[in-house]
């Protein structure tokens, strides 16, 4: 093979690199971590009473639109089983916030005022105001269906008892939502729009009602009951109430995202992992993967001798490689980095230097039958690249239905073992054959005992 080339081949491999950590280096970027490496909560929800795997399909879905449009770290939620739903959210240190928000049905509602009943009336203290338990699942639901009584503060600080009669429309009428500021009250509101096949229903319902006081009840929680002033025929309206901004934010994100399909248990498993635990595992990970490389890289070396040293400069491209596009991944499509994933980089060492071995055993076979080392790398490489391409293709197909059958942290394993696998064919063809072809015109390359052979050469081929 002509020396131009290889040296062509060579220059593929820079200009990879050079495209690659231009924007990394400029732009700074790193690896995303996942939940493991940088803390993070982990948060079980528990469905109650009957459920299926459809509809927690479903609610996975939702939860991750949710926690997406939060603008956190890119969450891991995935359904298990047929009544739970695993949601892991790398970064984030307030649970409440995201209990709040991942957990919520947002059954908005829209009930007509039958009473209101202030402090000091006569039938205030008999009163009784309802009772709501999401985990009675079959009393939960038949309140839609019932008259109620909440409680809402009155301008002056009092309480008042407001009596509230069956739901007459519900929240799956509303096609979008948005946080707005509210000029006349201060504070924050909700502007919403309703579909096009619910607008029809909401007009008729405030034409009904006109004078009368329409409350908004949203999870039970009376938000407001303001007076209908005039029909609503434009499908558009709004819930005041004392919101800060990022209350409404997050009400206006949960119903634009939809309700979910089914009640989860109020009091979900939460673990909280810390910062420092992942930073543990980071360095651990790290550790586990610097010894690696470094045990492989002196058997290369101590077997190879010479040879080794291409293997260990494959190593450092697969290395340089493999971060430039973890990190591109982690800035452009907001993958994370797992232990998992760790772990299928350091899986992978082996496989990179795997191929060197299975070169360089065929080139040592020709040598041992007295050919050179510049006249046999064309033809053990290309006897080799069979058997690389065969186990490599093997390694690929075993990560591609890991990737498609695993759930959570597991396809970072499988990602990074599949993605070794094409860089472990990458710097085989475009590195490691071109830089052993170019060395073997030195002299040194073509003495049998600096290349693991142990004997000269018996005869020479150009």
């Amino acid at each position: 093979m002509k020396t131009g080339r290889s040296l062509w081949m060579l220059a593929v491999v820079v200009l990879v690199l050079a495209a690659m950590y231009v924007p990394v280096l400029v732009g700074g970027y790193g690896p995303r971590l996942g939940l493991d490496l940088q803390g993070g909560i982990s948060v079980t929800l528990q469905a109650l009473g009957e459920a299926d795997a459809a509809k927690m399909e479903k609610a996975a879905e939702i939860v991750r639109r949710r926690v997406n449009a939060l603008g956190l770290t890119e969450p891991v939620v995935a359904p298990q089983g047929n009544n739970r739903v695993l949601v892991q959210i790398p970064g984030e240190q307030d649970p409440d916030r995201v209990l709040k928000i991942i957990g919520s049905t947002a059954q908005l509602q829209f009930r007509e005022v039958l009473e209101i009943i202030y402090p000091g009336s006569e039938n205030y203290d008999t009163t009784e105001v309802t009772a709501v338990n999401p985990e009675d699942l079959e009393a939960y639901q038949a309140l839609k269906d019932q008259e109620i009584v909440l409680e809402k503060e009155g301008k002056n600080g009092e309480v008042l008892k407001v009596r509230l009669g069956p739901t007459r429309l519900t929240g799956d009428i509303i096609d979008n939502a948005d946080a707005a500021v509210d000029r006349e009250k201060g504070g924050y509101k909700i502007d919403f729009q309703l579909t096009s096949e619910a607008s029809p229903q909401f007009a008729a319902l405030t034409k009904e009602m006109l004078g009368k006081q329409l409350a908004i009840v949203l999870d039970y929680h009376l938000e407001s009951f303001p007076t209908v002033q005039s029909e609503i025929t434009e499908g558009r309206g709004e819930i005041t109430g004392d919101f800060s901004r990022e209350e409404a934010r997050d009400l206006a994100m949960v119903l634009k995202m939809g309700a979910l399909p089914v009640e989860f248990d109020p009091n979900p498993l939460v673990e909280n992992v810390s910062a420092s635990l992942g930073r543990d595992s980071l360095r651990q990970g790290l550790i586990a993967g610097i010894v690696g490389l470094i045990l492989v890289a002196v058997f290369m070396l101590s077997v190879y001798r010479l040879l080794g040293v291409v293997t260990c400069f494959s190593l450092v491209i697969f290395g340089l490689l493999m971060f430039g596009i973890i990190s591109l991944l982690g800035r452009y499509v907001h993958w994370s980095l797992t232990l998992a994933g760790i772990a299928g980089v350091v899986v992978s060492i082996g496989i990179s230097a795997d191929s060197s071995v299975v070169f360089f055993e065929r080139l040592k076979e020709e040598v041992r039958e007295g050919k050179t080392v510049r006249s046999s790398v064309d033809r053990a490489y290309r006897s080799a690249f069979r058997t690389i391409i065969a186990a490599d293709a093997a390694t690929f197909i075993t990560a591609f239905i890991l990737w498609i059958l695993a759930m959570g942290p597991v396809k970072g394993f499988a990602f990074t073992l599949g993605l070794a696998t094409l860089l472990d064919v990458f710097i085989s063809y475009f590195f490691t054959r071109h830089a052993v072809l170019l060395l073997s015109r030195l002299d040194a390359y073509n003495r049998p005992r600096l290349v693991g052979v142990g004997r000269e050469v018996l005869g020479s081929e150009g």
